[in-house]
């Protein structure tokens, strides 16, 4: 998988040697170090909780699907004003912010799709009519894309959208954490409540840390977690793979090649240059569902081909492109393509931030946000709100509504749980 990480920070320092009390309570436990898991310590220093520890079973951050350099990041369009499309615009900007300091803006090219009549003026009215202003979102025709794209396709240039290395944005929030805060090369087997405290024991059973907070945020291995005190939730993994290509860059149809990311039903960023007259290109991503298995495959491999074949719209031969290289990671998705986050209804002191899919960085980035309000509302409250995920005033007044926020809350896969506008209790601002 070389190539797809970025090797900069020195883990030889970073031991196995602490082990926690099992006497000390902590405000939180943090359950996995990939972006969901930094999503939410960065929530925790927000609202001025540093009483926390994270549990990984790898050892340093980001060892799994969030060990990559390029999440493309752009807001999803539909047909109309949907909750997917709502929230992916305000998720957006909230990234942009979030993950700042890995945020790279290139822009990003939102392909049309294959087969489909293309019509600019409608797509740029649709645009307009979903909140986007004329310079955010551009529909542009096969021929104004080539100056700009640097390909003959049409599509939705998004000059503000860009890509996140996730590996940096990891280790950003994890990786320069105090030895205290952090248990690396451990895995989980329990979770238990006892004495009104959530308890984690590893694999020999043994008592790791107590707290009456726990944040589940290890992607699809929190399905089995939660089982263990009760909670069925509806997740299934989604085996993805990246491949490398090389090719020459004299080969005809190599002529035209993009000058920007591009996105679709497969994503990319632009080839980069190798020495000999070479190209590198990474090109994906598959979508196996239910699928776990992290070797690759020479049929992901081809069908990575495909894709790349079509996003340029010319006929590529298979001998072309040599595979280099691959990076397989599993997602994790909701039966109904949501994001699941915030508080467990019955279950005081449990959170859970999965099924982020195909669009982690962006869901990430709202979650810690959300998660930054909803702490500072219980810290004031002095008490666990459950019930409800609270938006806060500054997203509220951005445009996430009830309804969008009930939409994200792990309640709405509870019998009997309440999709009732959530009341906002006095006081509640966001440190």
């Amino acid at each position: 998988m070389q190539g797809f990480f970025n090797g900069d920070f020195n883990w030889q320092s970073v031991t196995h040697m602490y082990k926690p009390n099992p006497e000390h309570e902590y405000d939180a436990i943090v359950i996995g170090g990939g972006i969901a898991g930094a999503a939410i310590v960065r929530a925790l220093k927000n609202t001025s909780i540093s009483n926390f520890l994270v549990i990984d079973e790898g050892a340093h951050p980001a060892t799994g699907t969030s060990n990559h350099f390029a999440a493309l990041c752009h807001p999803y369009i539909g047909r109309g004003a949907s909750r997917l499309q709502r929230l992916t615009h305000l998720a957006f900007d909230e990234a942009r912010v979030v993950w700042a300091k890995s945020w790279h803006q290139g822009g990003v090219f939102h392909l049309a799709k294959k087969g489909s009549p293309f019509d600019k003026e409608k797509l740029s009215e649709h645009l307009l009519s979903l909140g986007f202003n004329s310079g955010s979102a551009i529909a542009l025709d096969k021929d104004q894309s080539v100056p700009i794209i640097g390909i003959r396709s049409a599509g939705t240039w998004f000059p503000e959208g860009g890509w996140v290395n996730l590996k940096k944005a990891c280790e950003e929030e994890l990786g320069h954490l105090q030895a205290h805060q952090v248990l690396w090369n451990t895995r989980i087997s329990a979770i238990e409540n006892i004495a009104k405290r959530w308890t984690v024991f590893d694999e020999k059973k043994q008592l790791l840390a107590k707290s009456k907070r726990i944040f589940f945020a290890s992607s699809v291995g929190t399905k089995a977690l939660v089982k263990t005190i009760g909670i069925d939730l509806p997740l299934k993994p989604v085996r993805g793979q990246l491949s490398t290509f090389q090719f020459s860059q004299e080969m005809p149809w190599a002529k035209n090649l993009p000058k920007v990311a591009l996105s679709g039903k497969a994503y990319c960023l632009p080839p980069t240059t190798l020495s000999g007259k070479l190209y590198e290109w990474q090109v994906g991503s598959t979508y196996d569902e239910e699928v776990d298995d992290l070797n690759p495959w020479e049929a992901s491999h081809d069908e990575n081909r495909e894709q790349l074949s079509e996003m340029l719209d010319v006929d590529v031969p298979e001998k072309d492109l040599m595979p280099t290289d691959a990076f397989v990671g599993i997602r994790c998705v909701a039966k109904d393509r949501l994001p699941m986050m915030g508080p467990v209804p019955g279950y005081p002191g449990i959170y859970i931030l999965t099924a982020l899919g195909s669009r982690g960085v962006m869901w990430s980035a709202l979650a810690s946000q959300m998660f930054t309000e909803h702490l500072a509302c219980e810290m004031h409250q002095s008490a666990f709100l459950d019930a409800r995920f609270f938006a806060g005033a500054r997203l509220t007044a951005a445009g996430l509504t009830a309804d969008l926020a009930g939409a994200l809350s792990p309640a709405r896969f509870f019998a009997g749980a309440s999709n009732s506008k959530p009341i906002f209790p006095s006081g509640c601002l966001a440190k």
